[in-house]
């Protein structure tokens, strides 16, 4: 059975490499034609059976004697054969000269296979295998990353993507390249993850473009004066390009660049394009520390009016806009108002809420016309504090400290039966824009 198995061999190859040295195919003359048909038939056979050694005097007759570029496959697999043989070789300069065998091979299927996946698939195995076997060649390593990038567009290998990053900057902080240089590669690269990151949330992509944000986050080169450098003269002219907006926003966040104009601006920009709670909540946020209160006050709320903001996020904004009413604008009313709305979206800041209020009725200005009245605030600032308690152990100290100190400012006795008032009697209190019912108690 063997010995019919050889012979059907050498009469398939024997009418084969007719067909083919009558056509001329595969060399510049019949003759080589036929040499060539014999080697690609010989090293196939070993080399399909995993015998490497013996398929490699076969395979380098066919890529001596056949035409370059004959067949896709001798070059892939001198690609696994080259690669066998630099694992083996002891020799320094014996593996150099192999590892410039293995991109000559990557360099032939680039230039005579130019379908896109095939050319595609070269590319970037050739730059991995050279991040692998050329580890001390930076600027060659480089350039093949960015030769696959320029190619693959959004097709591009995402490991790809964070090595040609990573590069950049190793570049950069030899002195080869220049910061600016840098920033487009960034900016490059980031549109492509932008784009690639529709309809792809699987694990693999996210970590890849985590790690080629942090690459370029603890790069050094992403400050606030070459961001600003580098983004302030050519925003007004990509103000409505997404990607962009987001990714100035991004790396300005990043470097502390926060109270910078640019920065405003450009989150500005992205409410415009992309309006959510949160870059509403960040704008009111902007604005305050800027001390522009009226224009933060108006963000704030638009964040508190969102459709898809949910109840406790929609409490602790409506708690932050008391609070700020009532620290920043010193506007009361409109402080209590805040605050008796974020009681009614939720029970976990209640506590708070009602601290809140026992501050706002410490501080209001009742307007009465007694001197039983001008106190009388410090009776409702003391319900709060005592409510504030009781919604959230957590204050507990700090509300019993408060009380206590608002309690020396009750009337005496004497004070209270000189306007006819007792212990325990309700008392309604008014002050701009606020109203309570409370009881009277007086200083023991």
């Amino acid at each position: 059975m063997k010995k019919f198995g050889i012979l059907f061999t050498l009469i398939f190859f024997a009418f084969v490499t007719q067909s083919y040295a009558q056509a001329g195919k595969f060399g510049a003359t019949p003759e080589d034609s036929v040499e060539c048909v014999k080697y690609l038939s010989f090293y196939k056979d070993y080399y399909k059976n995993g015998n490497i050694r013996e398929a490699l005097p076969s395979w380098r007759g066919a890529v001596r004697i056949c035409p370059v570029g004959v067949t896709q496959s001798l070059y892939q697999d001198g690609q696994n054969i080259i690669k066998y043989l630099i694992n083996q070789a002891k020799d320094p300069a014996r593996r150099a000269e192999l590892v410039d065998s293995l991109i000559m091979m990557y360099d032939i299927r680039i230039e005579k296979f130019p379908t896109s996946k095939s050319r595609l698939s070269a590319y970037t195995y050739k730059a991995y295998d050279m991040i692998t076997f050329c580890a001390d060649k930076e600027e060659p390593i480089f350039k093949a990353l960015q030769d696959v990038v320029n190619f693959g567009g959004t097709n591009t290998d995402h490991g790809i993507l964070v090595y040609d990053m990573q590069y950049a900057v190793n570049l950069y902080k030899a002195g080869k390249i220049t910061a600016q240089q840098v920033f487009e590669e960034y900016e490059k690269l980031g549109a492509i993850f932008e784009k690639k990151a529709a309809g792809n949330g699987d694990d693999a992509f996210t970590e890849a473009r985590n790690n080629f944000e942090t690459i370029f986050a603890v790069s050094g080169i992403a400050d606030c004066d070459n961001l600003l450098a580098l983004f302030g003269p050519k925003f007004d002219s990509n103000a409505s390009d997404l990607a962009f907006v987001k990714r100035v926003v991004q790396l300005l966040s990043n470097a502390g660049c926060e109270r910078s104009d640019l920065f405003l601006k450009a989150v500005e920009a992205l409410y415009k394009m992309e309006p959510s709670y949160t870059s509403a909540y960040y704008l009111y946020r902007l604005y305050s520390s800027r001390d522009d209160n009226d224009t933060a006050v108006s963000f704030l709320q638009k964040a508190i009016n969102d459709d898809s903001i949910s109840q406790v996020i929609r409490a602790d904004y409506l708690l932050e806009l008391g609070t700020f009413y009532f620290k920043k604008m010193n506007n009361n009313s409109m402080a209590a108002d805040a605050a008796r709305k974020a009681i009614e979206q939720s029970d976990a800041i209640k506590g708070k809420a009602y601290l809140l209020l026992g501050h706002i009725w410490a501080m209001a200005k009742t307007t009465g016309d007694t001197e039983i009245d001008a106190r009388a605030n410090f009776w409702v600032a003391v319900d709060y504090f005592a409510r504030a308690k009781a919604a959230d152990s957590t204050l507990a100290e700090e509300c019993d400290k408060l009380v206590s100190t608002y309690r020396q400012y009750f009337p005496t006795i004497e004070e209270a039966f000189m306007h006819d008032l007792s212990d325990g009697a309700s008392y309604t209190v008014t002050a701009p824009g606020m109203s309570a019912t409370t009881t009277v108690r007086t200083k023991k």
